[in-house]
């Protein structure tokens, strides 16, 4: 069974701005749905959406807001099935649909997106593609990979993470590890609150990185930039290795 509420928010600066598709400007609805189900997962089928997956541990079933920008009728901008939340954000042209999901902690989110935001909390194992956009990752309990050509990825806590730019900038603070960056064009900052191993490649940028005092194995690369290297006790056969390179930026390694 399906609830919906559908509110239309029209917010009318001038006597042009009325909804439809025809480009006018500040119209927008609103459709509230609870599914039954518990997903499991949630998967991005490569629409142009803003997207936010949230979790709440009391509830019985799986919230869906969708909020149409120049159009009236969501279409089938999702799918349910199985315990896989389908998101595709498809309501015709000159429309669009952004996401707002509620669902059990650790739901697994995949797929890709041709453009727009991610913002990601609660949720299980990551693994997204993303054409254009900012990425935001908190809590995870599972490994959290992301690929953007262009856009931030910012994660915050969890354990695994394995992230890659094009052109933005890359961080990961209070993560378990291991972690594994790379940035054409961007700064990575990363703050580990484990022992655990670290590479960092950037073609462009800056990489400045946190850890816990301990041993590790270091391999530090910069061919034009300044190197700071504080309180790494080097041990060359540690299991945790820091592999750290820039090829035109500065590198900052500081333990304790």
């Amino acid at each position: 069974m399906t609830r919906r509420v559908a509110l239309i928010l029209a917010a009318a600066v001038s006597a042009g701005a009325l909804a439809g598709c025809d480009g006018v400007v500040g119209a927008r609805m609103t459709f509230d749905d609870t599914e039954n189900t518990k997903i499991t997962e949630v998967v991005l089928s490569g629409g142009a959406s803003d997207v936010m997956v949230e979790t709440d541990a009391t509830a019985t079933g799986t919230r869906i807001r969708r909020v149409i920008h120049g159009g009236t009728d969501p279409g089938p901008s999702y799918q349910l099935a199985g315990g896989v939340l389908t998101l595709n954000g498809v309501c015709g042209p000159d429309c669009r649909v952004d996401f707002v999901v509620t669902a059990p902690p650790g739901v697994a989110v995949k797929g890709e997106l041709r453009s727009g935001d991610v913002s990601l909390s609660g949720i299980g194992a990551v693994d997204l593609r993303v054409s254009s956009g900012d990425v935001m990752v908190e809590n995870s309990t599972g490994t959290v990979k992301v690929r953007a050509t262009s856009g931030d990825i910012n994660v915050v806590g969890g354990s695994e993470v394995n992230l890659e730019a094009h052109s933005g900038n890359l961080s990961a603070l209070d993560v378990a590890g291991p972690v594994t960056v790379r940035a054409s064009s961007g700064d990575v900052d990363l703050k580990l609150n484990a022992v655990t191993s670290v590479t960092a490649s950037v073609s462009n940028g800056d990489v400045d990185l946190m850890v816990p005092a301990g041993d590790y194995r270091l391999r530090t690369v910069t061919n034009s930039g300044d190197q700071e290297i504080v309180g790494i006790r080097d041990n060359p056969t540690s299991k945790d290795v820091l592999d750290l390179r820039t090829s035109s930026g500065d590198l900052r390694v500081i333990a304790g």
